[in-house]
């Protein structure tokens, strides 16, 4: 598994070229593209250029839509898969190879209609992504604020995400965020026992922190990785990196961590973000 930092996740406003160097000095494997990167040819070739003088892997590719909202109708959901093509085209030639979206857990449709409106999106992105060597993942929301949004409930475990992409197909696999299982299933191991049965699916893994004195936890509230020990993420991280494999792991704290990361210096959240992954490493 590579260490990774994803700017997006952690409300960076930095360049690549900005962060590359502290990247390296503090343990990053893998940094995250931008939409600047995939998107400008020679923003592209200067941010080559700058990980392959620090030793640096890409991370992720940033989706250009949220897929599998209800809201994105049909005419924006191809328009949106005509940006992705543009970006995996330009992923391709940089040489990203993962990508994820996560997939809402209700909808204004009844659970099997839904089921197969989510399916034929998520084969057709990822047909587009496939075509260009870019390993694809989904990943279930577990928060209980977020199933009630919509009408009906949809998927929102672990279990839920594996059946659509099997009903996909193709080679989908998961995106697994500690603080989503421990908000779906509380924590339960046998999720990790299952993730691990299914670790060559595994495309990412995200690390944070839950907040103290909360029955329910809130989506965009989170901590960083080994802040509170509520969620045991170095666990999860020591049982899913016993396995072969090359996915991705990365903090993805939220708020109030990324209004705090983004006031910061280059290097000083590169550091505070390899500190937390440090705790449970």
């Amino acid at each position: 598994m590579l260490r990774t930092l994803d700017p997006s996740m952690l409300g960076l406003p930095h360049s690549v070229r900005e962060l590359a160097p502290w990247a390296a000095k503090y343990g990053f494997e893998a940094v995250s593209a931008t939409p600047a990167v995939l998107e400008n040819k020679e923003a592209a070739r200067e941010a080559a250029a700058v990980m392959a003088d620090h030793g640096l892997s890409w991370g992720l590719l940033p989706m250009p839509a949220d897929f599998y909202h209800w809201e994105l109708d049909e005419s924006a959901f191809q328009k949106a898969l005509e940006v992705l093509r543009r970006r995996a085209y330009a992923a391709r030639v940089l040489g990203v190879t993962h990508a994820y979206n996560h997939v809402w857990p209700c909808s204004p449709r009844e659970f099997e209609e839904n089921f197969s409106w989510t399916v034929e999106r998520i084969r057709a992105v990822n047909g587009v992504l496939r075509e260009n060597g870019i390993f694809y993942g989904l990943e279930f929301l577990g928060p209980q604020e977020l199933r009630t949004l919509a009408e009906h409930g949809f998927i929102h475990s672990l279990s839920g995400a594996l059946a659509l992409a099997d009903a996909a197909g193709e080679g989908v696999g998961i995106a697994f965020d500690v603080f989503h299982w421990y908000c779906s299933q509380e924590g339960a191991w046998d999720d990790v026992a299952l993730m691990e049965q299914h670790i060559q699916r595994l495309v990412a893994l995200h690390l944070n922190d839950a907040v103290p004195g909360r029955a329910r936890q809130k989506d965009m509230e989170r901590r960083l990785p080994g802040e509170t020990g509520i969620i045991d993420a170095k666990t999860v991280l020591a049982r899913f990196r016993r396995h072969p494999g090359n996915a991705l792991y990365m903090a993805e704290p939220f708020e109030p961590w990324r209004t705090r990361l983004a006031g910061m210096t280059a290097e000083e959240a590169v550091r505070t973000a390899a500190q937390a992954l440090a705790r449970v490493e």
